[in-house]
């Protein structure tokens, strides 16, 4: 069923509305309250140097993604926190350099990939699932598979 509603056109407006859907491929337990880190993405009213809605909407949806992911890590939010941050000054430096194409999820992704993969193993099989799976999660709700 094809949607009616038109994307936002102001990217922090796509920004938020994307923060509220729940991320592709990275459902919490059941009953499982919303994490410190999830919580501080889903606080976030806006995100400097996004220009483009597409890329703020995948934006959004990885960032939710990557905060349960450290939420399921028992990272403390200062974790989270610390991406948020290195996220914003990537896309302002982005910005800045005047970039043909713009920031958007596939960006947020090789930024945790490239942050974390120390960590996970770059070579690992288990880095190749996660970083499909945060893919997945930011294309959102148009590549969730139809019945």
């Amino acid at each position: 069923m094809a949607s009616t509603m038109q994307r936002p056109l102001d990217p922090q407006v796509a920004f938020r509305a994307a923060l509220d859907e729940p991320p592709l491929g990275l459902a919490r337990l059941d009953g499982a309250p919303i994490g410190a880190n999830e919580a501080l993405v889903l606080a976030l009213t806006r995100l400097p140097g996004l220009d483009d809605p597409r890329g703020a909407a995948e934006t959004a949806r990885v960032l939710r993604a990557i905060a349960r992911l450290l939420d399921a890590a028992h990272a403390p939010v200062a974790v989270g926190r610390q991406f948020v941050d290195n996220v914003t000054a990537a896309l302002l430096a982005h910005r800045s350099r005047g970039r043909a194409r713009p920031w958007g999820g596939e960006a947020t992704v090789e930024m945790f990939m490239e942050l974390y993969g120390r960590v996970l193993g770059f070579d690992d099989h288990g880095f190749a699932r996660l970083r499909a799976t945060l893919l997945e999660a930011a294309r959102g709700p148009a590549a969730r598979p139809r019945p």
